[in-house]
């Protein structure tokens, strides 16, 4: 089959999770023998770029069309500060981008895809899914975020969760929709991100819906090391680091564990004086919190006994939990977006309600009492790690595109 993957960015330009997740579904898909390309955005004012990868993926990198590169395309490391009204622009053009669509179908013309998989459309636009379906293609959409509902991606502002859809999301929402054609099969990591479309009025027509999990990146360890509980139990938080992910609620956790009996390890980023705000509010001891930043993720794993991701955010996946469990470690996550997903309560980790710092306390102190559980649900989690390979995923999108085609 020829298999168009369509993403904002690709390469050395991927930061995001959704970009790394396709890229290596293109590398496995080809090794299985297919044709894959790659269709993403070059810099703003550039050429055309079209190469092959090592993996043997075509990639067609057209120049972005828009008042300001969000991406640093152009390989400039520190973007300027942009307006909020060129913000504004920039994603009304984004609604619906003629020059972009005008390059797009070039670039299908040429390809003739069977399947056109979309990932991330920012600076694409919905244009790709009428283009695609000008050339007969099918098209299979992948809910990687909040993005066609809420241009931030994830319906956060800030530190603040957006539960509901703000006034000027909505109107980009609302006019995205009347223009886009529709998919003919939406998939997405979770089942919680589709109910979540399907609630703000996404997809409603498409009656062909999967969920197919994310997959482990293949770099990661085979055989972890086993967990061997010791005191003081070592708890690891790992994301962005402000209140919407919950760490505000973890740290007000803490105040009501044994003291030195545990210890906290923060890995990401965060806003350094809230950071410093959360830790001196919760009244914890100095040597109980480590601070760590850009970490690597598995080597932080096997550093903690127990992951807390305690986020109020909709998440849509959370490929940090997963990768805890294929870590040999146990979760204790938030009953928010798709962590419930993504822990069997009681069996690989357990959820407590978000916000809820008592809830919380109760848990971490339930692990701190009892190490021989925590080592026997890291067990079980690892045990589920099968779920979340390559090969898996692959397979799955593999036989959902045979079935597109009869």
């Amino acid at each position: 089959m020829k298999i168009a993957m369509v993403m904002s960015v690709y390469g050395k330009n991927a930061i995001g999770g959704a970009e790394r997740t396709a890229g290596m579904l293109a590398d496995n898909l080809v090794a299985r023998g297919h044709e894959v390309f790659i269709v993403s955005l070059g810099a703003i004012g550039s050429n055309a770029n079209i190469f092959k990868t090592e993996s043997g993926v075509q990639v067609w990198q057209l120049p972005l069309s828009q008042i300001y590169d969000p991406y640093g395309l152009d390989g400039v490391k520190n973007q300027p500060q942009v307006s909020s009204i060129k913000k504004a622009l920039w994603h009304l053009l984004d609604v619906y981008n003629l020059s972009m669509a005008s390059r797009i179908r070039t670039a299908f013309k040429t390809i003739k895809p069977d399947i056109v998989m979309t990932h991330t459309l920012q600076g694409l636009s919905v244009a790709v899914w009428a283009e695609a379906k000008k050339v007969d293609a099918k098209i299979v959409h992948m809910t990687h975020d909040h993005a066609l509902i809420c241009p931030a991606t994830a319906m956060t502002k800030g530190a603040k969760v957006c539960e509901s859809v703000c006034t000027q999301c909505a109107v980009y929402s609302k006019m995205r929709h009347a223009l886009a054609a529709s998919p003919d099969i939406v998939v997405g990591p979770s089942q919680i991100i589709l109910d979540r479309h399907h609630k703000f009025g996404w997809f409603k027509n498409v009656k062909n819906t999967r969920v197919i999990p994310n997959a482990l990146p293949e770099n990661w360890p085979e055989l972890p090391p086993k967990l061997t509980t010791q005191t003081p139990m070592v708890f690891g938080f790992l994301g962005r680091l402000d209140e919407s992910k919950g760490v505000d609620t973890l740290l007000g956790a803490a105040k009501f564990l044994p003291e030195g009996r545990f210890r906290i390890k923060l890995g990401g980023q965060g806003d350094s004086k809230q950071l410093r705000d959360l830790w001196l509010d919760s009244k914890i001891p100095k040597d109980s919190v480590e601070f760590l930043g850009v970490v690597n993720a598995a080597e932080f794993i096997s550093s903690i006994d127990v992951l807390v991701t305690p986020s109020r955010a909709h998440e849509t996946f959370c490929n940090v939990v997963m990768e805890a469990g294929c870590g040999r470690r146990p979760a204790i996550v938030s009953n928010r977006g798709a962590l419930p997903e993504r822990v069997d309560h009681g069996n690989s980790g357990w959820i407590f309600p978000a916000g809820d710092i008592h809830e919380l306390a109760a848990l971490m102190n339930y692990c701190i009492d009892n190490p021989n559980e925590v080592i026997a649900k890291g067990e079980v989690a690892w045990s589920l790690r099968k779920n979340y390979s390559s090969e898996v995923q692959c397979d799955r999108f593999e036989t959902l595109f045979v079935e597109m085609m009869v």
